[in-house]
């Protein structure tokens, strides 16, 4: 195959200086490639099973010393496979176990140092090897 009547059909029409702006769909495009590349943090307030889990495969101790509660209503009508992508408030629900065990004057020791704990954690950047699904 002779290629070289095609060379000289590819050069370019009329010449551009170093100093245009690059277009709106190309500006576009970069900040949405910005933002995929800033680490991903974790929001306790709104953190799934699966997230909960990576941050435990990556060595994050204390996550499961209270269980995360999804109700039984949500995996019915998400599907059992997507309950691990449910967002849940799990401070909230540790509060909440720390204010009725408070109204039934018991000790609340525990719950209050898994609180600080998760509360450490919350905010924090998952680890950039973890593929998670948001």
């Amino acid at each position: 195959m002779n290629i070289s009547n095609i060379v000289p059909n590819l050069a370019a029409s009329r010449a551009v200086s170093g100093k245009t702006l690059p277009s709106p769909a190309i500006a576009k495009a970069a900040e949405v490639a910005d933002q995929s590349q800033a680490p991903r943090t974790v929001d306790m307030r709104r953190v799934s099973l699966n997230e909960i889990n990576a941050l435990i495969k990556s060595g994050v101790d204390g996550l499961l010393d209270v269980v995360p509660y999804i109700p039984t209503a949500t995996i019915n009508s998400s599907g059992a496979g997507d309950a691990g992508d449910v967002k849940v408030d799990y401070l909230g629900q540790i509060e909440a176990q720390i204010e009725f065990q408070k109204s039934r004057h018991e000790d609340t020791a525990f719950l209050e140092k898994v609180l600080s704990n998760v509360k450490r954690l919350d905010g924090m950047a998952l680890p950039p090897k973890l593929d998670v699904m948001a």
